[in-house]
């Protein structure tokens, strides 16, 4: 990865085996007339073997992501979960990330 905005983090278990990972990007925006310059980590993937779901390894990895975050100076994380993620949701809203904006569409 050549983009320095970008980072893959992964979770290894005690064996050295790949458990999960994340990829994360820090987002700046310029000021303009009508908006404040900010700068956002935006988790872009989330991904978790079943088996270690409920031990921990998510909320590590998105621990790290907000580590990335703070360190580059941003004051929020962001990310995006479909509708349909029934299983991701409430994980997402347990560790304190709650919606800001809902994004609809239709086949056409």
């Amino acid at each position: 990865m050549r983009d320095e905005a970008s980072s893959l983090l992964v979770a290894e278990s005690d064996e050295g085996e790949v458990v999960g990972y994340t990829f994360c990007r820090v987002e700046r925006r310029e000021g303009s007339l009508v908006t404040l310059p900010a700068a956002v980590v935006s988790m872009e993937h989330l991904a978790v073997d079943p088996a270690g779901a409920r031990g921990g390894v998510r909320a590590a990895l998105v621990d790290a992501v907000r580590d990335v975050g703070r360190r580059a100076g941003c004051r929020r994380l962001v990310a995006s979960v479909w509708e349909f993620n029934t299983a991701a949701r409430p994980f997402y809203e347990a560790i304190g990330l709650r919606p800001m904006r809902v994004r609809v569409d239709q086949p056409l």
